[in-house]
């Protein structure tokens, strides 16, 4: 404990600790406020919205169920509360979905078209700061632990007063990770309870998905600090310590990400988007002529034993409706989860690809624990299209269930449009997050627990 103490003052006295800690505390915060203000920007213009959109979904004229069903409407989809730390794939995925009868509409508006020239050069958000900045800091703080004592001499002091060299390096190291922790992880947390206070965040169990998300940020500076300690008990100069180490943190931080994605993109390629609404067109259009028409009215008599429409129970262009929609739900289901699948199967395999990089690791894990990852793009897009075919299937069943006679239309008004319950979004469960962040927080534990290994001979080797 004395040794702790006094390497807690050594740090606390160190000058680049005070710049550092500034230049962190400064970067963070400006980021932090940056995205916590667009982000309550952003929830203020969805309620509004929505708010419209609903009211103006049951302010419509009285009109036959089918054209209120093309009347359709916007949903939204609200930012995930810790989107201020780590905003994942939330910039580059649709924010609204149109939906409407017949169209499975894709997702618009990317936030990152209205993203200033900061994003541009890789420092727009909390999250890049910490995968590029902090363990630059790490660097800085840890190449000069025992390569700068060795070449003034003063290791020479310390292993003489007779502490061991284990004890040492483990207080040296707590030192650097507790001042760390201070100038990065408090600020995080900081962020991150602003933001839980200020915004709506019903399900989404921002407490300990914060504090997970703030221990891996953690957890990966503590590697780069390992690291840098490891090039240190290894280099002869100070020079030569902090060169490999930048050496170590540009081949980690930069090189190794890009090659990742490359590596991912050609192993495990995503399908072509183009191609799957083709199949989708071709899967429709072989369902619309006028022969499938014919067989599917002739199937529709014989299963009610009459032989002329006017006879059925029901409706029968309301009963087709129905049909038809089944069948195109049935194709939207195939090709489109196809499509899906495949950017999931790309986002695990680029957690395996952490291996590469403990960067590429804590990427898919910090997204994976802000909520901000793929799989709840895609769950937003999957429940805007499960409420569409709500929509779509009350206003047909209306059609069907009241057969019209005589030419007459069939039209309907508010007491039907206030059946369509407004449109809420549920966030995927944490503990969905958790188990889908296994792999990456495997792999950077993996990444936490080599350098620590490979330190212990050179430890136990320690020499002035």
């Amino acid at each position: 404990m004395r040794r702790l103490s006094a390497e807690l003052a050594r740090t606390a006295r160190d000058a680049r600790l005070r710049w550092i800690g500034a230049v962190l505390v400064l970067l963070l915060t400006v980021a932090g406020l940056g995205a916590w203000r667009d982000s309550a920007r952003y929830a203020g213009e969805v309620a509004q919205v929505a708010a419209a959109e609903r009211a103006r979904w049951l302010g419509q004229d009285a009109k036959n169920p089918h054209s209120a069903d093309h009347f359709g409407l916007w949903v939204f989809r609200p930012s995930a509360p810790l989107a201020v730390l780590d905003p994942g794939t939330e910039p580059y995925t649709g924010r609204m979905v149109r939906v409407e009868a017949h169209v499975f509409n894709d997702a618009v508006y990317r936030a990152i078209q209205d993203a200033g020239p900061l994003a541009r050069f890789g420092f727009g958000s909390v999250a890049d700061i910490v995968q590029l900045v902090v363990p630059l800091a790490a660097i800085l703080l840890g190449f000069s632990a025992f390569a700068a004592d060795r070449e003034r001499g003063t290791l020479r002091l310390a292993l003489g007063n007779g502490v061991p060299p284990g004890q040492l390096f483990a207080s040296r190291f707590a030192a650097l990770f507790a001042a760390l922790a201070v100038v990065a992880g408090l600020p995080l947390f900081g962020i991150g309870a602003l933001a839980v206070m200020s915004q709506d965040h019903a399900g989404w169990q921002v407490v300990p998905r914060l504090l997970t998300w703030v221990a891996a940020q953690l957890a990966y500076t503590a590697v780069f600090l390992l690291l840098a300690m490891l090039v240190s008990l290894v280099a002869r100069t100070a020079r030569g310590a902090l060169a490999a180490a930048l050496a170590v943190w540009a081949l980690l931080c930069v090189a190794a990400p890009r090659l990742a994605v490359v590596g991912v993109d050609a192993v495990v390629p995503a399908l072509s988007y183009r191609e799957v609404r083709a199949r989708i067109e071709a899967g429709f259009r072989s369902h619309r002529t006028a022969e499938a028409n014919d067989a599917r009215t002739r199937s529709v008599l014989a299963r009610y034993g009459v032989g002329d429409p006017g006879e059925l129970p029901v409706d029968l262009r309301g009963l087709m409706m129905s049909e038809n929609e089944a069948h195109n739900f049935a194709v939207y289901d195939r090709e489109l989860g196809a499509f899906f699948d495949s950017i999931a199967t790309q986002d695990r395999a680029l957690a395996w690809a952490g291996l590469l990089s403990p960067r590429v690791a804590l990427q898919a894990l910090s997204q994976t624990l802000a909520g901000t990852d793929f799989a709840q793009h895609a769950h937003f897009v999957w429940t805007a299209e499960a409420y569409r075919r709500g929509i779509s299937e009350r206003m047909n069943a209306e059609i069907r269930d009241h057969p019209q006679r005589g030419g007459t239309t069939l039209v309907a008004g508010r007491d039907l449009w206030e059946e369509i319950p407004p449109f809420v979004l549920q966030p995927l469960p944490f503990a969905r997050a958790l188990a889908d962040a296994g792999v990456p927080a495997l792999i950077l534990a993996l990444w936490l627990g080599l350098p620590a290994l490979l330190c212990r001979p050179l430890v136990r080797r320690l020499k002035p």
